[in-house]
């Protein structure tokens, strides 16, 4: 049998997918459970992996992939840190209503542009899942009242803009997504070893992998990345 490292890539797939299910209770014909913290925090490490993996795979299928012209400096203001300290996951809900939205608009332009079956609208709708799932979790983590009837969602910026700029503002806000996933992911991974005194580098929790791989790319890519900060409770 040839040894090209697909049995543990498939491998890889299968746990990732487990994973995705013990994550986002509710999911793989299961009775709706209520989410805890270490499944939201599962979900965020496994989201930061992705989101590396989707703006990899766009920044070259776009043929954007030179002179740096996606990995933009300065990331929409929904994906800026407001201020010191860490984020926690209640703060995550905001930016993530924001890159809902935003992956629509992104999808909604690649489907004008690739047929329905295309390998990077799987991967759009995979993250658009994903971040929907992160959600979900936060609403049954942290309650919130329900929205106004009849409030719709402001209309996209990009709808106005040529075919190339719309996939340049798209190949941004993924490298921007990736940026502030991986960040997110490191600070609840340095918050979880804290949280369990006498844990060795051996035993990491998982997730952890993941988070370190995403960001040690993004520094090689050469974007500073913020050093995670104090861990404090969700």
């Amino acid at each position: 049998m040839r040894c090209d490292g697909r049995p543990w890539a498939v491998l890889a797939a299968v746990t990732k997918g487990l994973l995705i299910l013990w994550a986002v209770p509710g999911q793989g014909g299961r009775s709706p459970l209520a989410p805890t913290v270490p499944q939201t925090q599962a979900l965020v490490r496994l989201m930061a992996e992705d989101a590396q993996e989707l703006f990899t795979f766009y920044e070259k299928e776009q043929h954007l992939d030179i002179h740096n012209m996606c990995r933009t400096s300065t990331p929409p203001a929904w994906l800026q840190r407001p201020g010191k300290g860490p984020w926690g996951l209640r703060r995550l809900r905001r930016p993530m209503i924001h890159m809902e939205q935003a992956l629509q608009d992104i999808i909604r332009h690649q489907r004008d542009l690739h047929h329905p079956e295309a390998e990077i609208l799987r991967r759009l709708n995979r993250t658009h899942w994903k971040v929907r799932a992160l959600l979900s979790n936060l609403a049954g983590l942290f309650p919130t009242p329900s929205p106004r009837p009849g409030r719709r969602p402001l209309p996209s910026p990009a709808a106005s803009l040529g075919v190339f700029r719309q996939k340049l503002q798209g190949c941004q806000i993924l490298w921007s997504y990736a940026r502030f996933m991986a960040e997110r992911s490191a600070e609840l991974s340095a918050g979880s070893r804290r949280n369990a005194p006498g844990q060795g580098e051996g035993d990491i929790g998982p997730g952890l992998g993941a988070a370190r791989t995403a960001l040690g790319q993004l520094r090689r890519a050469g974007t500073p990345v913020a050093a995670p900060s104090s861990p404090s409770s969700p």
